[in-house]
């Protein structure tokens, strides 16, 4: 019997704790690296080992032992609510309401969500799985039953943070932008049941509670602590926190009443800090780290692919790197924006920064396959001419072109940033357009240079997206928050698509929309230009098992990320 597709699914209004397929996220690299490593998404071009075949263990799943996590970034923070670039080692701090299979786009009730009701396309009924025990300690609430009040709780903290990447969702659930709104929106009517009725349709929901930004955090101790998280984690997922130094090492302890029993299996996982790339690596092949966490690129992962002593993976990266144009002069003239494109040569790109592996992308990234446009198609609109570049910079008046300011995120592992920005200056320098470019730390980038859009033109890689809404959200008026684009571009038409594809339950439908919105964006070049990507590729010793490679299929009844490692050596 043919299987049906999440969207043919939502309309059977039910999904039980039998659809334990896959687990989706950023796992193995880590989504803490947000801006400079990418993640794999479902493709058949993934590999493990070379050959696409996981290793045999050897034996059963050894619990005891701890594992080292090289990092290239600091650890800002790790409040989930908050602090973005300690998102993947929130994940092993918290609880959620379900996991994501990017593949065939399903929830995997394996978490706080036992089962899930959607009655209509409004509401939103879930049964809250009992047994699940916050952290053993001495805070409110510790070695308590995780209840509905908790999650309510976690959506409002989350929903109404200053600093969440996208609040669309939340003032969907509100039906306001009121932050005072949201709370009174989310019901919990038992100890067991957390439900909320949307004021208008959301499609990308289902998705964005699977997010790593809508941990639950238990209601005692968002009262206790409020916005004091960023170094402390009082949750119920995997591990806890046992010590936290940003800037050098960052130690998680198992759970011992973990939902799971019998997970995790390590006693400890330990994240090594080390910004220098080239020494990061060194740390991993030495052996002083057990998973790499340096940026590997492709000649180095071919010399591990075939050696025993690691285990690699190979993936789309869905990081994606893009331009981004303040909506002022000179870039409110669509003849500079199309010069600028036709400037870029995304085939010296594709070879120079992508070590020759990469694909052209539109809006929305290659690696979406299904919502992407064809690369034919985006081969053909991104043509490289240098000439006409140069004839329509003087028919817009500017023939002796401009200088402009490039703001880049600065992470010192992660050269081919500046390496990406460097390449855009040489090829802007063609068409008389001096780039200044200017690093900003990725703190500061983040908090002071994207959100606030103070910036006259930015370069960065995006984080990854496997749902087809955020990228897009990129052009619309309200832009990612929902509370206005950090570019200023307005377009309503635009607009209308945007938020047509964002009500559409019926797959061929609103891939139809999604289309036609891309094919309107890149008539407009801009505000966003976004440049071609290519593969991630991550490496450990083959001692450390992780439940699936990224690329690849995952096994069924897959818990929750960080539950089912393992290691068959000894602490």
């Amino acid at each position: 019997m043919e299987q049906l597709n999440y969207w043919q699914r939502l309309q059977k209004r039910r999904i039980s704790r039998r659809n334990l397929l896959v687990a989706g996220g950023t796992v193995a690299l880590g989504g803490a690296t947000a801006l400079v490593v990418g993640c794999g998404g479902g493709d058949s071009n993934g590999t493990s080992n070379g050959n696409g075949t996981p290793r045999p263990s050897g034996g059963p799943p050894a619990a005891g032992g701890d594992i080292t996590f090289g990092r290239l970034l600091n650890v800002l923070g790790v409040d989930p609510h908050i602090d973005l670039t300690g998102l993947d080692i929130d994940l092993l701090l918290y609880s959620y309401m379900y996991s994501w299979d990017p593949i065939d786009e399903e929830i995997v009730l394996n978490n706080v969500a036992e089962e899930f009701e959607h009655p209509d396309d409004l509401t939103f009924i879930f049964k809250i799985r009992k047994g699940i025990m916050t952290h053993p300690g001495s805070y409110p609430g510790a070695a308590e039953e995780l209840t509905s009040e908790d999650v309510r709780q976690s959506f409002n903290r989350r929903g109404t943070s200053i600093t969440a990447p996208d609040k669309r969702f939340a003032f969907k659930i509100a039906g306001s932008k009121d932050p005072a709104m949201l709370l009174p929106a989310l019901q919990a009517p038992d100890a067991n049941t957390f439900k909320f009725v949307m004021a208008e349709p959301f499609v990308p929901s289902i998705r964005e509670m699977a997010n790593p930004t809508w941990a639950i955090v238990p209601a005692k101790v968002i009262d206790e602590y409020g916005l004091r998280l960023s170094q402390k984690a009082f949750g119920s997922g995997p591990y806890m926190l046992e010590s936290f130094r940003g800037n050098e090492k960052v130690v998680l302890r198992k759970h011992p009443n973990y939902f799971h029993t019998g997970r995790p299996y390590p006693d400890t996982l330990t994240y090594i800090v080390i910004t220098e790339g080239s020494s990061l690596l060194a740390a991993f092949e030495s052996g002083a780290h057990d998973v790499n966490g340096s940026i590997l690129n492709k000649r180095e992962f071919d010399e591990k692919k075939d050696d025993p002593e690691y285990t690699v993976a190979r993936a789309p990266s869905l990081f994606y790197p893009c331009i981004q144009y303040k909506w002022k002069a000179p870039f409110t003239e669509i003849r500079v924006r199309e010069a600028i494109n036709l400037a870029l040569n995304r085939e010296e790109f594709i070879n120079t920064i992508n070590d020759g592996e990469g694909q052209y992308n539109g809006p929305i990234q290659w690696p979406q396959r299904k919502w992407a446009l064809p690369q034919e198609e985006l081969r053909a609109f991104y043509p490289y001419d240098v000439d006409k570049a140069l004839d329509l910079m003087d028919e817009a008046g500017y023939k002796d072109g401009f200088n402009t300011k490039m703001k880049i995120p600065k992470v010192t592992g992660a050269t081919f940033i500046a390496d990406a920005a460097s390449l855009i200056k040489a090829h802007l320098e063609k068409i008389n357009i001096n780039v200044e470019i200017d690093e900003v730390e990725i703190g500061t980038f983040i908090a002071s240079t994207i959100l606030p859009g103070n910036f006259e033109m930015t370069f960065f890689p995006n984080l990854p997206y496997d749902e087809p809404d955020r990228p897009l959200s990129f052009y619309h008026s309200l832009g990612v928050t929902g509370a206005g684009n950090w570019t200023n571009y307005t377009n309503p038409e635009l607009d209308k698509l945007i938020n047509k594809q964002s009500t559409q339950f019926i797959e061929e439908e609103r891939q139809q929309t999604i289309y036609e919105a891309q094919r309107m964006i890149l008539k407009e070049h801009g505000p966003q230009i976004t440049l071609p990507n290519g593969f991630a590729y991550s490496a450990r010793h083959s001692y450390v098992h992780f439940p699936f490679e990224i690329g690849q299929p995952f096994p069924p009844e897959i818990l929750p990320w960080g539950s089912d490692l393992w290691t068959e050596e000894e602490a």
